[in-house]
């Protein structure tokens, strides 16, 4: 479950688990390579930044996009 999340800079992302574990992501890559229409406005830096953490995971826009905590903590997206 993430706890904290950090913007960085571009499109990383410091966030941090309840255990303690802190990991960063980039999610440049991820976000310029999705088939998703919806997921590709978050292109846009002023639209990323508005991420949030719900429910312990990191969620933009409403209920538009979010990333599975568990994929974060296995290295996924790490930067």
């Amino acid at each position: 479950m993430i706890t904290n999340a950090v913007y960085l800079s571009g499109y990383r992302i410091e966030v941090e688990f309840d255990n303690g574990t802190k990991r960063t992501i980039d999610l440049q890559n991820f976000l310029e390579n999705s088939k998703n229409a919806i997921v590709r406005r978050f292109l846009n830096l002023s639209r990323f930044r508005q991420f949030r953490i719900e429910d312990g995971t990191l969620a933009w826009g409403d209920n538009e996009f979010d990333l599975n905590p568990a994929n974060i903590a296995e290295g996924k997206y790490d930067a």
